[in-house]
């Protein structure tokens, strides 16, 4: 397991890898430690082997090769318990982001200045600009199904406006209950409190379950005018064991929750449209 330098962090920040191409690696490393502040940041390797990593010398990096696939929640969760009293807050990231260094201290200055947040996420862009849709409604049975097997019908069209919240303009900060979970900034007390990512998630669904279970204590709030690029590279829209793993995981959500008497997601989720629709 990770075990972090006797310090104080600012910001731990976790990237789980498996065959992941390692330049691509290398600039999520480099980028994450441009940041101003106080950091460390956790590579966990799922892969069969290890990385053709560079050696690093730099002390703010630990590197821990899980020897196999552990899932995409269970290797945050390694960084996530080695920085409980370590760290005011985790980065939970892929390696196919983008961003300025000010947009961690930036993050970091608004969870300062908002301790009722237990969980923030900035504006997500594809390379060429557009908006990517990681705000999201707490979803339904209905909507995991049309999005895996009818995915350019005008139903899921229609379902996908409401859920993505692609009605609203995305401008003003909101309480979101559900992030996408590429970059997510986390208060690493409460998440330790809430054990983290829940380890039965082996790929998928983990990202929902997390924000939800935040979203019951403390706000889970969108910032606007901090923005991030994501090439999004989707495994399960790619193969069939991808989609596997999205079936999967999808119902592990849904038998924990609820499937279709779901009260707290029809409560959630109509308080999340009534505030957006009055957003100015």
């Amino acid at each position: 397991m990770i075990s972090l330098p006797e310090n104080e962090y600012d910001v731990v920040g976790s990237i789980v890898t498996y065959k992941t191409d390692p330049r691509e690696v290398d600039q999520a490393i480099q980028q994450f430690l441009t940041v101003p502040l106080k950091l460390h940041l956790c590579i966990i390797d799922n892969s069969p082997a290890p990385l053709a990593l560079p050696e690093y010398s730099d002390s703010r990096i630990s590197y821990y090769f899980a020897n196999s696939n552990l899932g995409y929640g269970r290797a945050h969760n390694i960084a996530l318990r080695a920085s409980q009293g370590r760290a005011r807050y985790n980065l939970v990231m892929n390696t196919d982001i983008a961003y300025s260094p000010d947009v961690v201290t930036r993050l970091v200055d608004f969870m300062d200045t908002h301790p009722e947040a237990g969980l923030t996420g900035p504006k997500v862009l594809y390379p060429d600009g557009s908006l990517q849709h990681v705000c999201r409604l707490l979803p339904t049975p209905a909507n995991m199904f049309l999005r895996r097997f009818l995915p350019r019908s005008s139903w899921t069209q229609r379902a996908d406006a409401l859920y993505e919240l692609r009605w609203w303009d995305h401008e003003c900060v909101a309480n979101i209950p559900y992030f996408q979970g590429s970059f997510m900034l986390l208060r690493t007390q409460l998440c330790n409190r809430l054990e983290g990512f829940d380890e039965r998630f082996f790929l998928y669904g983990e990202d929902i379950d997390l924000t939800r279970r935040i979203h019951e204590v403390a706000q889970t709030l969108y910032v606007p005018d901090v923005q991030i690029t994501h090439q999004y590279r989707r495994f399960s829209n790619r193969s069939l064991l991808g989609t596997w793993y999205g079936i999967q995981n999808n119902c592990r959500y849904f038998n924990k929750w609820g499937w279709f008497f779901d009260r707290e997601r029809r409560k959630i989720n109509r308080e999340v449209v009534t505030t957006l629709r009055a957003c100015p």
